[in-house]
């Protein structure tokens, strides 16, 4: 028997399908930045490559370079980009 992602009509899919757990996590990401134009997307790998399961794969071309930020893969300059 199939599981299904137990969302339903919670945020799951609408029609009742099946998705996985990274295809949730992107879609969600695409619902946010498209409600919020304050939400933005830093991480490493999260532009050009799409991220390193593909969930953010889109949003550059979607959302452009100010929503969407490369970050370099140093934890110390994520958090200093985060605190201004």
């Amino acid at each position: 028997m199939a599981k299904t992602n137990g969302a339903g009509t919670n945020g799951g899919a609408p029609n009742g399908t099946q998705v996985t757990f990274l295809e949730a996590i992107k879609q969600a990401m695409f619902e946010e930045m498209e409600r919020d134009p304050a939400v933005v997307l830093l991480g490493e790998d999260v532009g050009v490559y799409g991220g390193a399961f593909k969930t953010s794969e889109g949003l550059l071309e979607r959302f452009g370079w100010e929503r969407v930020i490369d970050t370099p893969i140093s934890e110390s300059a994520i958090i200093a980009r985060l605190a201004g």
